[in-house]
């Protein structure tokens, strides 16, 4: 079979579209005018909902909010793990994201507690993921590689076509925030991304343009080993923006 009809199961979410942010940071009225911008004492968010970026982080006891880095999202896997057809993830407990997107560093928490032992930590900073944003919906799906392959636009375009008559399209799966599947870089050619798809490496959390960002696309890849042994000291961390 052609990797590009190769099925990949994955998770997808959505986010309820209200992005909050830090009580004391002045938003510029053209934002606020928007109606989707909130202080985050604003908005009702529950203890342990799984989110992306922001002031709010819900930590285990004891935990330190890691220097140099910055609350990139947080997952309850107790919600995702339902459509997780893979059997890869853990079926409960949070795994929680900080990232620097400047150097592509990060680290990521796993705390197998149930949420009423979380404890609520605040840090306002206007810097990357500042706003944050609930999400909303999580549901399986699937995805091919021939959904980044398009058309060409012009006689120009024909000329470096495949076989098929297809290009690669490098924005190609930017709108999709997931857990597995494609990894998906804007600044990768397809034998990049294809490599990384068909390696050792799982594709541990995708959050794209659909709702989240407005432009980019930030990742977190593990390998297999290392997701089945719950074991995330070793992650690797992108921004893919062009």
């Amino acid at each position: 079979m052609s990797k590009t009809k190769t099925t990949f199961d994955i998770i997808r979410f959505t986010g309820d579209k209200t992005l909050y942010y830090g009580a004391s940071i002045e938003m510029p009225d053209i934002l606020l005018e928007t109606g989707n911008y909130k202080k985050y004492t604003e908005v009702n968010i529950p203890i342990g909902h799984s989110r992306y970026g922001g002031p709010v982080v819900d930590f285990p006891t004891g935990f330190e909010y890691p220097q140099g880095l910055y609350f990139a999202a947080q997952l309850d896997l107790s919600k995702f793990s339902p459509f997780d057809k893979t059997g890869l993830l853990p079926k409960s407990g949070q795994l929680i994201f900080f990232a620097d997107i400047r150097t592509d560093t990060g680290k990521v928490i796993y705390a197998d507690i149930p949420n009423s032992d979380l404890v609520r930590h605040i840090k306002e900073h206007e810097d990357n993921f500042y706003s944050g944003m609930l999400v909303d919906q999580i549901f399986a799906d699937t995805e091919t590689l021939s959904e980044r392959l398009r058309d060409p636009e012009d006689e120009d375009e024909k000329e470096y076509a495949n076989k098929d008559g297809k290009l690669w399209d490098d924005f190609a799966g930017s709108d999709k925030s997931k857990i597995f599947g494609i990894y998906t870089h804007c600044q990768l050619g397809q034998e990049e991304i294809e490599a990384i798809t068909f390696s050792d490496k799982v594709l541990l959390l995708q959050v794209g343009e659909n709702d989240f960002n407005d432009e980019g696309v930030f990742s977190v890849l593990i390998t297999k080993k290392d997701l089945e042994n719950k074991k995330f000291d070793n992650c690797e961390f992108a921004w893919g923006q062009s």
